[in-house]
């Protein structure tokens, strides 16, 4: 009876000596996380890419460079400012050209001339996706000029010339100031739609809008490029 009380100290002796190497082996190798792999069918490619896996879901490109049409309507591209001036002369007598006669008078006008792009002309017609080159072409109008702004403050109307005969103010009615406006916005128009000027305006176009649409492209798949060019 004896001995088989021994042999059963034994063996739970032995028993608590191989439980305790265990737990020592077990703290010496354990993990710091619990490794979990599961597939969805979702493979995250980039930190701003998710790769859906034979899921069938397309990106519409066009659609999501549409939508964001509002932010951008008409992209001012590039600005021209020059002076126009124009030389008022009154006559004592309007049929002699004598300068002892006539008394002048310069008038400037200076105006700031604005290149556009319409972004809000886009369709999905005009936006093309290739996907073996990972590319996104978007076709954009020229650059043309849209408005000539003109401050009334940097309107400058200097003293009257006078002469021999001719004194005193030039008298101007709104129908002249109308007429003076007319002609030099003119003037400026001709100065700043020029071709070389639309030729700056139109590389300028095609940067400013890959960097407009390049970033909302990238944001979908870091793997595509945007290219812009004219229709």
């Amino acid at each position: 009876m004896k001995n088989q009380q021994k042999l059963l100290n034994i063996i739970a002796g032995t028993l608590a000596l191989l439980l305790l190497v265990v737990l020592i082996w077990g703290v010496a190798h354990r993990s710091d996380s619990l490794q979990v792999s599961v597939d969805d069918g979702i493979g995250e490619t980039d930190w701003d890419t998710i790769d859906l896996n034979n899921s069938g879901v397309t990106v519409d490109f066009a659609k999501i460079i549409l939508s964001h049409q509002n932010e951008s309507r008409r992209l001012i591209v590039s600005t021209q400012t020059g002076t126009a001036t124009t030389k008022l002369t009154d006559r004592v007598i309007e049929q002699l050209d004598f300068d002892f006669l006539k008394k002048t008078q310069n008038v400037s006008y200076t105006g700031t001339g604005y290149f556009v792009v319409d972004l809000d002309q886009l369709t999905a017609a005009n936006i093309t996706e290739n996907k073996s080159e990972k590319t996104i072409t978007i076709r954009i109008g020229h650059a043309y000029l849209q408005a000539i702004e003109i401050d009334p403050n940097d309107i400058i109307i200097d003293e009257v010339q006078e002469s021999l005969l001719a004194r005193g103010d030039i008298k101007l009615t709104v129908a002249d100031f109308n007429a003076i406006e007319k002609e030099l916005r003119t003037r400026l128009e001709n100065t700043f739609d020029t071709e070389s000027v639309r030729r700056a305006a139109d590389q300028t176009a095609l940067r400013m809008v890959k960097a407009i649409y390049e970033p909302i492209v990238k944001a979908i798949d870091s793997r595509y490029s945007v290219i812009v060019e004219f229709q």
